[in-house]
């Protein structure tokens, strides 16, 4: 990771290559529990190459596709954001996003 980045990543996603695939489970504060941005309950386990699109980057790369997603999970506000190196390449790099977001414990 560049020492200088975003929130989301606006540095780190310029260096990726179409293999790499970028997640960022940022936790908002306790204001923002209840609100309908975060109404969805639970982690998303699983995604689609359907939910991925060229236009959901927060910092637009050329080839890039991005999802995010809204949530509440044990009483925590949170985005999960992903990022893949390749739009063309999302049914394979979904795979990997996929076995990464059945490890991830929120507590």
């Amino acid at each position: 990771m560049p020492p200088e980045r975003g929130s989301f990543g606006s540095e780190a996603t310029e260096l990726m290559n179409t293999t790499d695939v970028f997640i960022v489970l940022f936790e908002y504060g306790p204001e923002s529990l209840g609100t309908p941005l975060f109404a969805e309950q639970g982690m998303p386990r699983r995604v689609g190459p359907d939910d991925f699109s060229r236009d959901a980057l927060q910092h637009a790369v050329t080839g890039q596709s991005g999802m995010q997603r809204f949530f509440t999970e044990n009483g925590r506000a949170f985005c999960l954001y992903v990022v893949l190196g390749s739009h063309i390449d999302r049914p394979e790099l979904v795979t990997r996003v996929n076995a990464v977001l059945q490890t991830v414990v929120i507590t």
